[in-house]
C-alpha cells in the first residue's frame, strides 16, 4: 500500500472513531461545508482528502471573493498562510490553519498528514461545542423590484431598529442613488464615502472600517458616495461589496441596499420590495430566480399601493417566493424625510415591517 492510501486510510479509521464517540452529525445543528482554503500543492492535496473524510460537503477555492462568501457559512475552515489574509475574520474557532511543515507560529498549525487525526478531533470536537464556532453577525440585502418601491426606506429602518440593542451598517450599493447619508439625515457628518477610502484585499477589522464612516446619533455607520457636480469614475464592483460586507458583517447586523447584480452572497437573506404591479412583479421573478440560483434566501415584502393589479398570493404564485411582510405607506414621511432624515422613532408600520424581517435572520 502506497504512503498516500495509508494516509488516507488512517483519516478515514480516524474520523470513524470520532464521529462514532462524539455523535458528529446527530448532535450538532450546523451542517455547514468545510471550507479549504490552501495555495501549497502538497499541503492543499492533503487537507482536501482530510475534508472529504468528514463526510460534508467539500468547497475547495482559490478565489478570495468566494472564500468571503462561503467562509461565514462554514462548518470549519482549513487555510494555510498564503490564503489566511483572504479571511476576515481570520481568527476564529472553527478557522484551522494547515501547512506542510513544522513552523515557529504563535497559533496551532496543523502540519498534514502527519497530524491529519489530531486535525480531525479539533474539527469533530466543534460538532459538541456548538459555542465554539465564532458567533458572526448578520447580513441583509435590500432589493427593489422597480424604482420608488421604498426599499431604501426599509434598508434604513432596518437599521435603525437593530441600533436600539446592536450596532448597525448600512452599506450603498447604488452609485447613482444620491446618498443614504441623506435618507438619514446626516450629509454634513463628516467620513469615508465609497471611492475616498481604500479598502485593498487583505483582511479588514469592522471596527476600523465602522470608525472610518460617517454615523447616525444612535450609531448607525453609513457607508455610501460621495456628491459632486463632477463625474466620479469610481464605479462599485460585486468584489468590493462583498469585500467590505464581509467584514463589517462580522458582527451587528449589515445591512446593504443593492441592486440585483450586486447582491453580495454572504448575505443571510435576500428581501425583494415589490410593487404589486406586472412590470415590478415580473422583476421580481427574475431576481428571485438568480438568488435561488446562487443559494440565497430570498423572501418579499410587498409594498402596499391605493391600487394593487395582483394579490399576494398571486405574488407568491408568480415569483415562486413568500410575502414575508407589507411595507406601508405611511402620511407624511417623505416630508419628515426630505426635512430632516428618517425619523429616529419610527412610525409604528413601518417599525413593524423592519421588525419582522429582523425575525426572519434572528
Amino acid at each position: 500500500m502506497s504512503l498516500r492510501l495509508r494516509v488516507v486510510h488512517r483519516v478515514v479509521a480516524t474520523f470513524t472513531l470520532v464521529k462514532n464517540t462524539i455523535g458528529m452529525t446527530r448532535t450538532h445543528p450546523h451542517t455547514g461545508p468545510i471550507v479549504v482554503a490552501v495555495a501549497d500543492p502538497a499541503t492543499h492535496s492533503e487537507a482536501v482528502h482530510l475534508a472529504a473524510a468528514t463526510g460534508r460537503q467539500v468547497i475547495d477555492t482559490a478565489d478570495a471573493a468566494e472564500l468571503s462568501r462561503c467562509a461565514p457559512k462554514a462548518f470549519a475552515v482549513l487555510i494555510d498562510d498564503t490564503r489566511a489574509p483572504d479571511l476576515s475574520p481570520p481568527h476564529a474557532a472553527n478557522v484551522f490553519r494547515v501547512g506542510g511543515e513544522l513552523v515557529d507560529s504563535a497559533e496551532r498549525v496543523f502540519v498534514l498528514p502527519a497530524e491529519a487525526a489530531d486535525l480531525l478531533r479539533a474539527i469533530g470536537a466543534l460538532a459538541v461545542q456548538p459555542t465554539a464556532v465564532a458567533a458572526r453577525g448578520k447580513v441583509i440585502t435590500i432589493v427593489g423590484a422597480s424604482g420608488g418601491s421604498g426599499a431604501s426606506t426599509l434598508a434604513a429602518a432596518l437599521c435603525r431598529v437593530t441600533s436600539r440593542g446592536d450596532s448597525a451598517t448600512l452599506l450603498d450599493g447604488h452609485w447613482l442613488s444620491g446618498g443614504l447619508d441623506l435618507l438619514l439625515g446626516i450629509e454634513h457628518v463628516p467620513g469615508a464615502r465609497w471611492g475616498e477610502i481604500d479598502f485593498g484585499e487583505g483582511t479588514i477589522a469592522r471596527t476600523d472600517v465602522r470608525r472610518a464612516l460617517p454615523a447616525t446619533a444612535d450609531d448607525i455607520a453609513v457607508l455610501t458616495f460621495p456628491r459632486q457636480r463632477v463625474a466620479d469614475p469610481f464605479r462599485l464592483e460585486a468584489a468590493a461589496l462583498e469585500h467590505v460586507s464581509g467584514a463589517v458583517g462580522g458582527a451587528g447586523v449589515t445591512v446593504v441596499d443593492a441592486p440585483a447584480a450586486l447582491i453580495p452572497g454572504r448575505s443571510d437573506l435576500v428581501v425583494v420590495v415589490v410593487v404589486p404591479e406586472v412590470r415590478s412583479v415580473a422583476a421580481a421573478t427574475r431576481i428571485v430566480a438568480e438568488c435561488n440560483a446562487a443559494g440565497l434566501p430570498c423572501e418579499l415584502v410587498v409594498r402596499e399601493s391605493t391600487w394593487a393589479a395582483l394579490t399576494d398570493e398571486e405574488i407568491e404564485h408568480t415569483t415562486g417566493a413568500t410575502v414575508l411582510t407589507r411595507l406601508p405607506q405611511v402620511r407624511g414621511l417623505t416630508r419628515a424625510v426630505e426635512k430632516s432624515g428618517l425619523p429616529a422613532r419610527l412610525p409604528r408600520g413601518l417599525a413593524t415591517c423592519a421588525n419582522a424581517v429582523l425575525e426572519e435572520v434572528a
